[in-house]
């Protein structure tokens, strides 16, 4: 007998899971399945697990209440072909009728025991679907289709390939550093049958940068490649870093390698563009999105099924298939996308490739092409250009702008800087302050919750600070003679346990997911082979290599990212106004953030200007050095392009800007609450009412001539000039972020601004009126009654001008001490012996901050 099933992909409140259902079927003698959805995104899963149940599963494609039958996979196929291109039209069904037999039996929706759910999922369409079978009272029915009813879907991708010479080959004839590593990957590809896999991805990777769109420097384990380097997929040599190419591809893998490409976000669509016309068959990939944990617990006992119900088919960030040749699938209505997802795909044996758009990319771009213009660095570059500029972070590092990256990262001076600005990031670097670049590779590699947890970031301060190793390993020494990557335990296994790499590999594997009962046999060849070397502590080494599930990180990917970090953070430091001006143009929202970084580095931050009347007199050079002068695109409503052309323009008055400037009326009126216009008017709500006029037409001056004339007596209206306060929430209104401080106060202690960049409770002396609190120069959100007030960042007031104790655990390093300028002895460090540092304040992790009250 047969039965006819919606299942959960047509999205209409079905809640049959297929193993559910085929279990179902066997216990009570049902043969076959029609799947009657109105997509194909769970043709895949529903033929797979009917193969596993040896039931037999038919593809149907349902429309309206007919259900079309697909024979077999030439059937199938055709209706792939027709879904692509008609859509869910009337077209659609006519070519249907002509091709395919059809049944008009009303789907099931749930099994036995799950209506509770089903009217669940119903609920939350917001509508039941038609034509439902009641499954109580369902007996199946006799299919009057006849067809074979299998089905092959697998692959039939091919890829790029270089068809007039062997480019590998090419290139092992040229190599001269690394003639036997490059062979032996060679070697390795060709065995597996991957070259159309890399000269794929060499291609994107040229297209990409034949058409100006940035590359990262790689990602993942690829990384650890020498091959993919020598074809430029990626930018770092691994040689130089010493990472392993069997993290990446060993004799053990029989999948594809993954080759994961970063991009610049705001380019990643024009790229897929460009692959389409070089490739033709390009698609992304569907991902499949379940109901959301928030609305998922208002169902309460029904939540735990309901929670691996699919809801919505969206589209996956990165992945996309391609082929030289048409591949027949389906794809969902008007778009470019298989209604399959990454896991389905992979089993029919396509490969896909991920293609991730990065913001960090695109902003690390534009701060280079603005560093060519503006070319005053302290290093020279081949030829004056920056398209080397991962391979130049060695000349950076010896400069003293390089030196002095490395310090503002040890001190947690890292918002902003991709990969390092959680608060976690800042106590990694804090502890590690990184003075060289395997350091800063150490440093993301621990810039997570495990390693933290662990007190694994403590355990390496102190090791470094002594100068000794928690295992005196070869395979160690760069980590303090701590394991903390992958590589490193797979270094361990291969050179001194005798492990080959596919063991090595997979005892990576297993410690990764925290079970290695199925390498018990390689794990304990390890262990004996580090007694025997190094005694009591190679038992202790075998036992820390197990627990490394918590923390042990990919070094691949750690050395390609940090080569973006320090890039990044060279920028922040030494051309702050450079960053930021380019970063504000791709996102607006950290601009409270970087307030508080400019002005934590000494800054004043002006509002935005526009070239009204005849350009003033050169103010001081230096006073304008420290002066940050907000771009115009950070107000709501004007774009980078519009502000690029505004700032090559001059108007001769205000009222010719408001006419000509082409900016809307709340545009206008948004410059002036932020005080672009402060120096024409001196008070912003005069402003306002010159533009309402000037927009309504009426002249204030003409009025009161004809008052004059007709004798009229008007009541002339004083216009008074705002209130500081009022000032401050005129821009927090618009910027979200205030520049003019609501009152004065003489501030003592920290700056507000340092203790945010750094995220260190230090003490500060605020002041708080209508509900911004100011330290005279930051402005932040204070929602506590106006006065002033001793504030322990970032949320603990207490009422007065308090001194501060910051009392430590540890003794501190020379380093960890910054010595303040206010003095007056409102600030103090108490050291573990009691001992007294005046007017100081630490740069470090772990202390408390106490008021003083004297």
């Amino acid at each position: 007998m047969t039965i006819c099933i919606a299942s959960p992909y047509s999205f209409e409140g079905s809640v049959i899971k297929f193993e559910e259902l085929f279990k179902w079927c066997l216990e009570n003698g049902f043969d076959q399945v029609v799947l009657s959805d109105t997509t194909f995104s769970g043709v895949v899963k529903f033929l797979q697990t009917a193969t596993i149940y040896k039931v037999k599963g038919i593809v149907g494609l349902r429309v309206g209440i007919d259900t079309y039958i697909a024979k077999d996979t030439n059937d199938l196929k055709k209706m792939f072909s027709v879904y692509n291109d008609y859509g869910k039209t009337p077209e659609l069904v006519e070519f249907l009728k002509h091709n395919f037999e059809s049944i008009s039996q009303p789907p099931i929706y749930y099994l036995p025991g799950q209506e509770d759910y089903f009217k669940a999922l119903v609920e939350y369409f917001g509508k039941a679907p038609e034509g439902v079978s009641l499954v109580t009272d369902f007996k199946g029915f006799e299919l009057k289709v006849r067809g074979e009813f299998r089905y092959d879907l697998k692959s039939t991708q091919t890829l790029h390939y270089e068809k007039s010479k062997d480019v590998l080959l090419e290139l092992l004839e040229n190599e001269k550093e690394y003639y036997d590593r490059l062979k032996h990957e060679i070697e390795l590809v060709k065995k597996f049958g991957f070259e159309g896999y890399f000269y794929t991805i060499k291609r994107i990777v040229d297209l990409a940068r034949e058409n100006n769109i940035e590359v990262g420097p790689g990602r993942g384990s690829a990384v650890g490649s020498l091959l993919a380097y020598r074809l430029g997929i990626t930018k770092v040599n691994p040689m130089e870093f010493g990472l392993l190419f069997e993290r990446f591809l060993n004799e053990g893998r029989r999948d594809y390698p993954d080759i994961d490409l970063d991009v610049e976000d705001i380019q990643r669509q024009r790229l897929i563009s460009i692959l389409r016309e070089e490739f033709a068959n390009v698609y992304n990939i569907s991902a499949f999105a379940t109901m959301p944990e928030k609305v998922l617990n208002e169902y309460g006992p029904l939540s735990d099924y309901l929670s691996d119900i699919p809801v919505q088919r969206t589209t996956h960030a990165a992945g996309v298939i391609i082929s030289t040749t048409p591949m027949n699938l389906p794809l969902a209505p008007g778009t470019e996308t298989v209604e399959w997802d990454m896991k389905d795909l992979e089993k029919l044996g396509y490969v896909k490739f991920d293609i991730l758009g990065l913001k960090t990319l695109t902003i690390l771009k534009y701060i280079k092409e603005e560093a060519k213009r503006l070319w005053n660095f302290s290093v020279g570059s081949k030829n004056g250009e920056l398209d080397d500029l991962y391979e130049m972070i060695p000349e950076f590092e010896k400069t003293g702008e390089g030196k002095k990256t490395y310090k503002y990262i040890s001190v947690g001076f890292t918002d902003n800087i991709f990969q390092l600005d959680s608060f976690i990031g800042k106590q990694v670097v804090r502890d590690l302050k990184p003075s060289k670049f395997e350091e800063l590779v150490l440093a993301i590699s621990l810039n997570r919750p495990g390693p933290i947890k662990a007190g694994v970031t403590r355990e390496i301060r102190q090791l470094k600070l002594k100068k000794e190793l928690k295992f005196k390993v070869p395979q160690l020494s760069d980590t303090y003679g701590f394991p903390i990557y992958q590589e490193q335990v797979m270094k361990i296994a291969m050179d001194l346990a005798g492990l080959t790499s596919v063991q090595a590999d997979e005892l990576r594997k297993a410690i990764a997911k925290k079970d290695v009962s199925k390498v018990r046999e390689i794990y304990e060849t390890l262990t004996n082979k580090l007694v025997e070397i190094y005694g009591s502590e190679g038992k202790e080494l075998a036992r820390v290599i197990l627990s490394l599930g918590e923390y042990a990180f990919n070094k691949s990917h750690a050395v390609a990212y940090a080569h973006i970090t320090y890039l990044m953070a060279y920028f922040k430091i030494n051309y702050p106004k450079l960053f930021y001006d380019v970063y504000l143009k791709y996102d607006t929202t950290i601009l409270p953030t970087a307030v508080y970084n400019l002005q934590a580095l000494g800054f004043t931050i002006r509002p935005p200007k526009v070239n009204i009347g005849s350009l003033p007199a050169q103010s001081n050079r230096k006073a304008e050095e420290k002066t940050y002068v907000m771009p115009l695109y950070v107000v709501p409503g004007i774009s980078p392009e519009k502000a690029e052309i505004l700032q090559n323009q001059t108007f001769n008055s205000f009222e010719e800007f408001v006419e000509k400037s082409g900016f809307s009326l709340s545009t206008i009126e948004a410059l002036i609450k932020i005080g672009t216009f402060d120096e024409i008017f001196g008070s912003r709500r005069k402003a306002i009412q010159k533009l309402r006029s000037l927009k309504s037409g009426i002249n204030p001056e003409v009025v009161k001539i004809g008052s004059k004339l007709f004798g009229k007596v008007i009541q002339k209206e004083e216009i008074k000039v705002e209130d500081d306060w009022e000032r401050t929430q005129m821009e927090y209104d618009i910027l979200k972020i205030a520049l003019t401080p609501p009152t004065k106060i003489e501030n003592l202690l920290a700056p507000f601004s340092l203790a945010y960049a750094l995220q260190l409770p230090f003490g500060i002396h605020v002041a708080v009126r209508a509900g911004f609190g100011t330290d005279g120069k930051s402005v932040f959100k204070a929602h506590i009654p106006d006065g002033e007030y001793t504030l322990i960042y970032p949320n603990t007031y207490e009422l007065g001008k308090l001194k501060i104790d910051y009392v430590l655990d540890e003794e501190p390093l020379k380093s960890e001490i910054s010595k303040t300028t206010a003095g007056n002895g409102y600030e103090r460090i108490v050291l573990p012996n009691g001992e007294i540092i005046q007017n100081a304040r630490p740069l470090k992790n772990s202390f408390r901050t106490l008021f003083v009250r004297s």
